[in-house]
């Protein structure tokens, strides 16, 4: 008989090192290539691409391929996404702006069961095998994870207390929503916004609480781990395309600037076939 287990969520209690893919194009094609490139999980995101909760089912599928856990980045706080995404067979879903400790409470609460949340009850959907797992509502309290993105100044000053909010898991920080909330546009890499974030990551890592951010290059990812980030995204799969053809344009422009255009030389014979013919 299948069981809801959470992978993810599990290797996050932890204090696993993770790395994660990020997916933009909403294509299930990309996402099934994604999850077997080697990631440790992959972000299926709502909120800043073409797909929505109706896209959700494929992607899963899609991701499911290798097994991959899969994150869901919701593109709000709205109850009846939340319901729908989680009836639809997501498991982990990481809420933008989550600024207070009302937010907080109301999205753990949109995520669990009675007497623990508010979520709405259906016995047949996605998420719990169309009734195949018969303890869905028993586990999936326990099994679903909620992470709260701290993306502005206001709430990485609470995240000492959004962490202590019964049913957040984890807490992610975004960093070029940050960036913007301290007005230096979407540098991510600023001075300000990297004391910020070491700030946090140590009071996680003190205290044990799982965090996450998204870092565009490998180096930077490196540099999250090191400040006491343990789930860290690399850039995106729209962007890692987008930089990859950029490099190849530039690289081809730069072979072809030496290359000779002049046309190769030809011979003509001029009334072959005629004096043919006369012969």
């Amino acid at each position: 008989m299948p069981s809801l287990h959470n992978a993810f969520k599990h290797a996050l209690l932890n204090r696993e090192r993770l790395t994660g893919g990020w997916l933009l194009s909403a294509s299930p094609a990309v996402a099934e290539l994604m999850a077997q490139v080697g990631y440790d999980y992959l972000v299926v995101d709502l909120e800043h691409s073409p797909a929505s909760t109706h896209d959700l089912p494929a992607l899963l599928r899609a991701a499911g391929v290798s097994g991959s856990p899969v994150v869901v980045r919701m593109p709000s706080h709205d109850r009846v996404q939340v319901k729908l995404a989680l009836d639809l067979g997501a498991v982990t879903l990481f809420f933008p702006m989550v600024n207070t400790v009302d937010d907080a409470v109301a999205v753990a609460r949109a995520c669990r069961y009675p007497p623990f949340g508010d979520r709405g009850f259906a016995p047949l959907h996605r998420g719990n095998g169309y009734g195949a797992i018969a303890d869905y509502f028993e586990r999936s309290n326990k099994e679903v994870c909620v992470i709260a993105q701290l993306e502005t100044a206001q709430a990485m000053g609470a995240a000492m207390q959004i962490a202590g909010v019964p049913g957040i898991d984890g807490l992610y920080v975004g960093p070029a929503d940050l960036a913007v909330s301290l007005g230096h546009g979407g540098n991510v890499l600023h001075p300000q916004v990297r004391e910020i974030m070491v700030e946090v990551g140590g009071f996680c890592r003190r205290a044990g609480v799982p965090l996450g951010t998204v870092m565009p290059t490998p180096e930077s990812v490196a540099w999250a781990y090191s400040v006491g980030y343990n789930f860290v995204a690399h850039a995106s799969d729209l962007g890692l395309l987008a930089t990859s053809a950029r490099a190849a344009v530039q690289r081809i422009q730069t072979l072809a600037a030496g290359a000779p255009m002049n046309d190769p030389p030809t011979q003509i014979i001029i009334g072959a076939d005629t004096q043919r013919g006369q012969g």
